[in-house]
């Protein structure tokens, strides 16, 4: 049963279950809707036009501080928001709810204070779906975040490119879904495909439930491992993949081994190549044979270096050796 009050005054704490607040949806226009103090406190706007202005009330009209609104944009565009004398408090982006408290009621403008928050998307949004012929796939609608800005996707069908295998179809930096052979620095995976001349044979669903604030790096971005230092994603210092290994703080090592009938000249020497070249020629060497020689490492360079047996005698067994870059670990 409905009990309704006139007016009521609460001289101690009033504990309520609920509060119904009402809610006005909105959908936005080139045109400025102007609030008052008998607006509804929780304001909605959807729709896809560009150019709504939203202006507080006259702050005079209030006959205390702290009355409160919530203005949400559910739709696809940025809404301005002014207070009374057409002065801009800020842009609410799509996807983006703000609090606003009366802070002062000493002019029309008054003061205003104000959380803008970001709607989490669900999880479960923008998910490719292939139509089954052709090179056309479908997307659902969601958000992608980036910058700690939240942009409303539509739904929408995309061709992707023929005969490509480990291509990507994902939302770019400027809020597009896009289908291309590798996924550019910044975008937002969705899925990779596989394509033949006239349609897609498969699709893996590549959503990640991280923060979009983060820069993801290309396969050609991450440095190779380096001494003393963190693989990184060029300059940017962007987040290396998972298929990426990131290089610890050990000083760097290689080590293998000579056949006796490697070495050869008065002394027999044996030249050591390097699979991948040291950062410098600043290494040291260690050499151990199944032969009794004082063994010497000579010309090194960051590529490898030569070892001398300094003795003119034929070896009859392998000679080990081990090089370790100088420095030391943290």
């Amino acid at each position: 049963m409905s009990h309704y009050i006139d007016n009521e005054v609460v001289e101690g704490l009033l504990t309520h279950k609920g509060w119904n607040t009402n809610t006005l949806i909105t959908t936005i226009a080139a045109a400025t809707q102007t609030l008052t103090n008998a607006s509804e406190t929780t304001q909605i706007y959807q729709g896809t036009t560009s150019g709504q202005i939203v202006k507080m009330p006259d702050c005079t009209t209030f006959t205390q501080i702290g009355q409160r609104y919530e203005l949400h944009n559910d739709s696809t565009q940025n809404v301005t928001v002014q207070d009374s004398a057409a002065a801009a408090l800020f842009l609410l982006a799509a996807g983006q709810r703000v609090f606003l408290v009366c802070t002062s009621i000493a002019s029309a403008a008054g003061s205003w204070s104000y959380i803008v928050t970001t709607k989490t998307p669900a999880v479960d949004q923008l998910l490719v779906t292939y139509l089954g012929s052709g090179l056309v796939v479908n997307y659902t609608a969601g958000n992608a975040r980036f910058n700690n800005i939240t942009t409303l996707i539509p739904a929408g069908t995309i061709t992707v490119p023929a005969n490509t295998t480990g291509g990507w179809i994902y939302v770019d930096t400027d809020g597009v879904v896009k289908a291309t052979a590798s996924l550019p620095n910044g975008a937002m995976a969705m899925a990779l495909f596989t394509s033949g001349a006239s349609s897609v044979t498969a699709t893996t669903d590549e959503r990640e439930v991280v923060d979009q604030n983060t820069v993801w790096g290309l396969v050609g971005d991450i440095q190779p491992e380096r001494y003393n230092s963190a693989a990184a994603a060029g300059t940017l210092e962007k987040a290396a993949r998972a298929d990426h290994v990131h290089a610890s703080n050990n000083p760097l090592y290689k080590a293998g081994q000579i056949l006796a009938a490697t070495f050869a000249g008065n002394p027999k020497t044996a030249a050591v190549t390097f699979g991948t070249a040291f950062p410098a020629a600043t290494y040291n060497v260690t050499i151990t044979g199944t032969d009794g020689r004082s063994w010497v490492a000579t010309a090194l360079l960051a590529a490898g270096f030569t070892i001398s047996s300094q003795a003119n005698q034929a070896l009859t067994g392998p000679v080990y050796w081990t090089a370790i870059f100088t420095g030391e670990s943290q």
